[in-house]
């Protein structure tokens, strides 16, 4: 018996390194952009030989990076209520619906899941070619949308698979009309898969680089890009900078999201 228990703590701790190793693996990379943001030289080299905001300083002051910023944030503006608006609609009837030709729907919505961002990129290129929508905020839009909304979707559907029917009937049967009853009773049982879905289609904006490479322009260069483009001719402390600042919003935003809705249960 002592033999046996003696094993199983050994396969324990053996575990638990292998997930610390895993993590730290992780982790890593995100540990070195954020300490060598804080390099005082013009070189990216790790560990950095002082401490200093000067990149910062560099980064918040450039009008090219705050150009960025700003399309970035405009486009999340965007993305997120058009993709919680159409997301939350359909994930709630391919969830409760019951209709020919379901499966096919629901399999169309999630496609963008499953298809290479490039290939998609170059069919809103050749799309967007022809009706005048490269170089252009709206293409843009539309764009992040498309691969976002997949995100919403799969994230609402399964709150909406757990919905318990009895508050719906109940008010229902008190006289409240469809509609009524979706904007009052089912919408608030969504409210976790919604804020998630709503927080990956943000995240996924921000961090869009493919389908962004090829419907944007010279006038529509997102921070994504910006950073692609940057890192071809010279790689210095600001793309930690940007990096880091990035990666500081994306956290923010899931801690303070999950603090009004366990968004976890819903991912």
């Amino acid at each position: 018996m002592a033999k046996v228990l003696r094993y199983d703590r050994g396969i324990r701790l053996l575990g638990g390194l292998l997930a610390c190793g895993v993590f730290l693996f992780l982790l890593a990379p995100l540990a070195v952009l954020v300490i060598s943001s804080f390099s005082p030289t013009t070189s990216m080299a790790f560990p950095p030989s002082g401490a200093s905001l000067r990149w910062y300083g560099e980064v918040l002051s450039s009008p090219d990076w705050l150009v960025s910023f700003q399309l970035s944030g405009l486009l999340v503006l965007y993305v997120v209520p058009t993709t919680v608006v159409i997301g939350t609609l359909a994930a709630y009837g391919l969830t409760q619906g019951d209709f020919p030709g379901r499966k096919l729907i629901q399999a169309l919505a999630l496609s963008p899941l499953m298809v290479p961002e490039i290939i998609t990129a170059l069919g809103l290129l050749y799309y967007f070619h022809g009706v005048g929508l490269i170089n252009t905020i709206p293409g843009l839009w539309l764009a992040h949308s498309l691969v976002a909304l997949p995100f919403v979707v799969r994230a609402v559907m399964v709150s909406a698979a757990g919905l318990d029917p009895t508050p719906e009937r109940a008010a229902t049967s008190l006289g409240a009309s469809r509609l009524r009853v979706f904007l009052t009773v089912t919408l608030p049982l969504l409210r976790p898969g919604i804020i998630a879905g709503a927080v990956l289609a943000a995240v996924t904006s921000l961090g869009e680089v493919a389908v962004s490479a090829l419907v944007a322009g010279a006038n529509t260069t997102t921070v994504p890009l910006r950073i692609f483009s940057a890192v071809q001719f010279q790689l210095d402390p600001s793309m930690a900078v940007v990096s880091t600042l990035l990666m500081t919003a994306s956290v923010v935003v899931m801690v303070v999201a999950d603090r009004f809705a366990r968004i976890s249960e819903a991912l």
